[in-house]
């Protein structure tokens, strides 16, 4: 091997590797997919076969230092078929093939190094917003590959997210403490708001169980205004919480707590495919929203102190016939039809009430135990009688478990109050309570038999248990997998297997609030992987799988206990849990084989499934999973689940089709959307690898025939081919219509969705060639500003044969060079009208009041006198230290330009007022503008003197400057105005014997600590760039409240003075797009119409979107495009804030005599030289300590 690697005891994810020749260095395996050894990090020269591999400086952008597991021992560059191999010389290399050179193990172990996989942590408050830590950092001339709690003010530990920390980002370490959350007095409960985080969904819920918590989930009214009044009415907070849609059970809370409160907004939950989570929404009193679980925004954790079991002697549970007793109560199933009302009152006859099923365990027992069918539906006692939206049991009982069916409980009704349990598994709907069917009972044991108990477990020995046919145990000790299936024989019986739903709640019941986290089925693959086999030897009919499972996972299978109880784990059949046996009772027998009929033909066109009575039909049109199978279930059947490697062996006609495993639930394993078992599978290499946290169901790859046609994971919204299966002799039913686009098509070809239109280029240009034939149809490249979008585009594009920079294959987006040439995608505004060329707007002709004449577009009083011809000056003048010239031959800005430098001048800078002054006067005299040295096209997109002076003030005309046009001219009435270039006017040329300052790039100085924090405890930190400190403030409130709270915490509402700035403000905001849609900026306009910075900074660079400013009076930045926004001031925003960094300053002490002796001089040099400080003191003294200088 390259590497033997040796674990240390002390921590989860730090390696030692050693080659043949020489050892390596200690290697941490941490985020990012990359193997650290600080500063340094395992990298590789290229992406070539014989790359050399070595340690390099650590660059988080670098996919040269980017790594991924391909198996437990294989490590290879990250998206690449590249792998680490060791060379007959000991030098380690890319290959492209895999041998026994490839592998790294753990010493003394066969497992590899890729059984140990790095956590990420997501940060808790600081300036980082919730991005995960970046190991290592750097800070301060010390390398860090863990959390530190250097320089922390409280102690706390905290990380760097950028590995050389020159953004200063930071955040808290997440720990499972509760010290700096919010708890409830009350109930004893904490809480933490992420309001200034942004994390998916499934990343929000991984930062708090890293907290030893959960996403929040909201069982009462009264916790619903506990959590409103800890945030802020009004705003537009949306905060994540633990609602996720279960494909079986619909809503729940992913902490397992009770779904018996309901607060959704009006319209919610959507029904659109997709919106699968749920949100606080504080722009309707934080009601419940659905929502898409890939967007970013905040959330809220929530940890409730332990529950302390009961201890004691356990219930007694003695019960008369035809009550069947279990766990301290006796339960009665009566199929007379009552109304809920009338069921209550008869279970109240007999002592009891109507059942309240308080866990998993009670659920399965009353599903397996009590003679339950399929057929029923039975009454139970949860009603929201009391309070609509409210359900309680009617014993009054906590309600602490819920198993709702799908689409219940109802939200659009308040009618249907009373709940009862029906189907296969027993889930629960909500009816009208005078509906009539049958009911169950619960009522408390007795404490003494009456000797008329229901005789149980007849044919078992004692400490059996009885189900169906069949005795079950549960064993005492804990045991590997083979130790447990050997105790099971010992005793004529074999590892549990489980046939159906029915089973395994049965099971449930027997273990599934026990302490153990584990107990042994009968199951396992480890013979071969992709093959599920009971001990007994029996089909497997039935699965019950766990999140992630059974994936690629090889080993032994155990049932989970606690709140998922039931569900099925793949784990090392080394390791030991307690097991469960079964045998067949004494006197049963098992289910007669049903009597052999000749099989039914499949109808034309279908094949035969080879493994079961079902026939299948490929299909080559292009559809969605979710379409797919509405396709396959309205034609009388389902997509194909696959159960055998011969089920399709002969069918290799399409290379991608879908099939129907999908794994739509979080908490849940892959399913068949038939509902049969997972009892094969068929992965392709590395597979499932959920690319991008974006892939959840499972296509056939029917192209790869040396793997017979293997399974790979993709995003559901592809559009594939897809194989139906229907059972063998039904006739398929006529094909659904097809589905209505969700686009119109304009008469020249543009799809027009969502009020945007968009074009499909199928001829192959180079980048500037595309924008170029985008631009001539009144578009450009297309701009995606969401994940909606992105799906739509990627639908459209994938329905061509085509490639662009959005990748066919996966839709996400590939950087190449600007000069190769792909096909490509225009977007335009769909207000422009189709095939014609816009108009310009023309102003308006108006007219002058008497006794004035019109001239021009000047008026003039004929009975003023004539005044005098002003003289102009041919020569320079001087002001100050600069001197100033026009020049009246009508030139283009270019021209004047070099006319002014041909005579040793630039064109003017205007830089104080006697400048302006005179300028305006010229203009004034000549009656005609002038142009001066302002062209951003010459500056970076900035207003800019080109003589290099900066503007330090600024005479904009009204809704100057324009984004269209680019050089700057001063008109007859001293307002400065932009023209085209090309235009042609006179000139002010400048000479000067100042000097322009040059533009340091050293901005030294520390941020302020926010006064807000020293008193409420908020988690707001200013994050460094350049010479300032920004806060994003998601909270809303209106301009003047923004601009107010700005002040109060030491700055003012954001200027923006350069495109680094810009793109500074613009990559933080995109963080939030997802739940913001614009920030308040400090821009806003005057009576006067001068749009201005709050704080006084110049107006020499904009950045207004199209159509803007309008005649609002407030300015702000959107969060999809970056584009300035005038807006009413009344609305309320979120918005930024911005304050200079300060100065550091060295205080000193002294003491009566030289304790401490240094250079005292060479201390306030080094200070001020990297600080930037000043020093205050008596520098007669020996200064003793230097502080505040991080």
């Amino acid at each position: 091997t390259l590497c033997e690697v040796i674990g240390h005891e002390n921590t989860d994810n730090e390696v030692s590797m050693y080659s043949l020749r020489t050892p390596c260095p200690n290697i941490t395996m941490s985020g990012f997919r990359r193997y650290t050894w600080p500063p340094k990090c395992l990298g590789v020269q290229g992406k070539s076969v014989g790359s050399v591999i070595s340690l390099y400086d650590c660059d988080e952008n670098s996919e040269l230092q980017k790594w991924e597991c391909k198996n437990e021992t294989v490590l290879a560059l990250k998206g690449q078929e590249l792998y680490i191999d060791l060379t007959a010389d000991n030098t380690a290399v890319l290959s492209r093939t895999i041998g026994p050179n490839n592998h790294l193990t753990i010493t003394g172990t066969p497992s590899g190094a890729c059984s140990r996989t790095a956590r990420e942590h997501y940060t808790i408050g600081g300036n980082a917003y919730g991005r995960t830590c970046m190991f290592p950092f750097h800070y301060k001339d010390h390398w860090y590959s863990s959390c530190t709690d250097t320089d922390s003010s409280n102690g706390r530990l905290w990380c760097g997210v950028e590995t050389a920390y020159t953004g200063e980002l930071w955040g808290y370490c997440p720990t499972t403490s509760k010290e700096h959350w919010t708890k409830h007095i009350t109930t004893g409960a904490y809480y933490q708001l992420n309001t200034q985080s942004a994390l998916t969904w499934s990343q929000a819920e991984t930062s708090c169980k890293q907290q030893g918590a959960s996403l929040l989930s909201i069982t009462d009214p009264h916790q619903q205004a506990y959590v409103t009044g800890k945030l802020t009415l009004g705003q537009a907070d949306k905060l994540w919480t633990g609602l996720v849609l279960d494909p079986e059970h619909g809503w729940q809370w992913s902490n397992g707590k009770p779904y018996r409160y309901l607060n959704w907004d009006s319209g919610h939950p959507v029904a659109d495919p997709g919106n699968n989570c749920g949100i606080l929404n504080g722009a309707v009193q934080y009601s419940w929203q659905s929502s898409k679980c890939n967007k970013r925004l905040g959330y809220i954790c929530y940890s409730e102190r332990p529950v302390t079991p009961p201890t004691g002697a356990p219930e007694a549970e003695f019960c008369s016939s035809p009550w069947i007793p279990y766990n301290g109560h006796c339960f009665f199933l009566n199929r007379t039809e009552k109304t809920w009302t009338d069921a209550q009152r008869a279970c109240r006859k007999e002592g009891g009430d109507l059942v309240s099923l308080r866990n998993v365990e009670d659920q399965s027992f009353v599903i397996s135990q009590l003679g339950y069918a399929s057929t029923d539906q039975l009454w139970i006692g949860l009603n929201d009688r009391r309070t609509e939206g409210l359900f309680d049991w009617s014993d009054h009982s906590t309600v602490s478990f819920t198993s709702w069916e799908y689409g219940k409980p109802a939200v659009s009704t308040d009618q249907e109050d009373c709940v009862l349990i029906k189907g296969e598994n027993g889930n629960w709907a909500d009816r009208t309570c005078g509906e009539r069917h049958g009911y169950i009972c619960m009522k408390a044991g007795a404490s003494e038999p009456s000797r008329d108990e229901v005789v149980q477990n007849i044919g078992c020995k004692t400490g059996w248990k009885r189900h169906g046919s069949y005795c079950y145990f549960v064993g005492t000790a804990t045991k590997t997998f083979d130790e447990a299936n050997a105790a099971c024989k010992s005793s004529d019986s074999y590892l549990a297997d489980v046939s159906n739903g029915v089973d395994n709640a049965f099971l449930v019941s027997l273990v599934g609030m026990r302490p153990e986290k584990h107990f042994w089925l009968g199951l396992s693959n480890q013979k071969n992987i992709e093959h599920f086999v009971w001990t007994n030897k029996d089909t497997v009919k039935y699965t019950h799988w766990n999140a992630e499972m059974p994936g690629h996972h090889q080993g032994c299978v155990a049932m989970t206990t606690g709140i998922f109880a039931g569900l099925w784990d793949v784990l090392p059949c080394t390791n030991t849990s307690k097991y469960i046996c079964k045998h067949l009772a004494e006197g049963a027998s098992p289910t007669p084989a049903l009597q052999t009929v000749p099989p039914p033909q499949c109808a034309d066109g279908w094949k035969r499934v080879a493994s079961r009575n079902f026939c299948y039909k490929s299909s080559s049109q292009r559809k969605s999973w979710y379409e797919a199978r509405d396709y396959c279930r309205a034609i009388g059947g389902d997509l194909l689940s696959i159960h055998s490697a011969v089920d399709i062996q002969e069918d290799r006609r399409y290379s991608d089709a879908w099939i129907g495993l999908s794994a739509p639930d979080t908490n849940n394993g892959y399913v068949w959307s038939d509902g049969s078992p997972v009892n094969y599978q068929h992965w392709d290499d590395n597979e499932p690898n959920n690319h991008n946290n974006a892939e959840s169901c499972a296509e056939l790859r029917l192209y790869k025939l040396g793997r017979g046609g293997s399974w790979n994971d993709a995003q559901c919204e592809k559009p594939n081919g897809w194989l139906c299966q229907i059972r063998a002799g039904v006739t398929p039913k006529p094909p659904p219509p097809p589905a209505n686009p969700d686009y119109n098509m304009t008469s020249d070809g543009w799809l027009e969705w969502k009020g945007s239109q968009y074009y499909i280029n199928d001829m192959t240009m180079a980048m500037e060639d595309a924008r170029h034939f985008c631009k001539q149809r009144h578009g450009d490249l297309v701009t995606i500003n969401s994940e909606e979008e992105r799906v739509f585009l990627w639908k459209q594009v994938s329905k061509s044969v085509m490639f662009l920079v959005l990748h066919l294959f996966t839709g996400f987006w590939h950087n190449y060079n600007c000069g190769n040439e792909f096909r490509s995608l225009c977007k335009r505004d769909a207000s422009p009208p189709v095939n014609a060329t816009v108009a310009p707007t023309v102003p308006p002709k108006g007219g002058c009041r008497p006794p004035w004449i019109k001239f021009n577009s000047k008026v003039r009083d004929p009975s003023l006198p004539d005044s005098a011809e002003p003289t102009i000056s041919s020569d320079y003048v001087r002001i100050f230290n600069d001197t100033i010239k026009v020049v009246t031959q009508p030139m283009t800005w270019d021209a004047a330009k070099t006319h002014c430098e041909d005579d040793d001048a630039k064109l003017a800078s205007i830089r104080n007022e006697w400048t302006q002054a005179y300028v305006e006067l010229l203009a004034l005299n000549l009656k005609a503008p002038l142009w001066i040295g302002l062209n951003r096209n010459k500056t970076k997109g900035l207003f800019r003197f080109i003589d290099g002076w900066f503007m330090s003030f600024t005479r904009w005309a009204y809704n100057e400057p324009s984004r269209e046009r680019f050089c700057v001219y001063v008109d007859v009435d001293g307002k400065w105005k932009t023209a085209h270039c090309n235009q042609t006017m006179n000139s002010v040329c400048m000479k000067s014997t100042d000097v322009p300052p040059t533009e340091s790039s050293e901005h030294p100085g520390v941020c302020p600590e926010d006064p807000d924090l020293l008193h409420t405890g908020r988690n707001y930190f200013w994050q460094p760039f350049k010479g300032y400190c920004y806060i994003f403030f998601t909270e809303s409130k209106r301009w003047s409240d923004a601009a107010h709270n700005c002040v109060t915490h030491g700055g003012w509402l954001t200027s923006i003075e350069d495109p680094s700035e810009q793109e500074f403000i613009e990559n933080n905001m995109k963080i939030f797009q997802d739940s913001q849609t614009f920030f308040w900026t400090g821009l806003y306009k005057n009576h006067k119409g001068e749009w201005l910075w709050l704080d006084g900074t110049v107006m020499d660079y904009t950045n207004w979107g199209e159509g803007q400013p309008t005649d609002h009076s407030y300015g702000g930045i959107a969060t999809s495009d970056g584009k300035w926004k005038a807006s009413y001031q009344r609305y309320n925003r979120p918005y930024i804030c911005k304050t200079p960094k300060g100065k550091l300053t060295l205080l000193m002490w002294c003491l009566n005599h030289n304790v401490v002796h240094c250079n005292l001089e060479q201390i306030i040099e080094t200070f001020q030289s990297r600080w930037g400080g000043e020093c205050v003191g008596d520098m007669g003294v020996t200064p003793i300590s230097v502080i505040n200088m991080s």
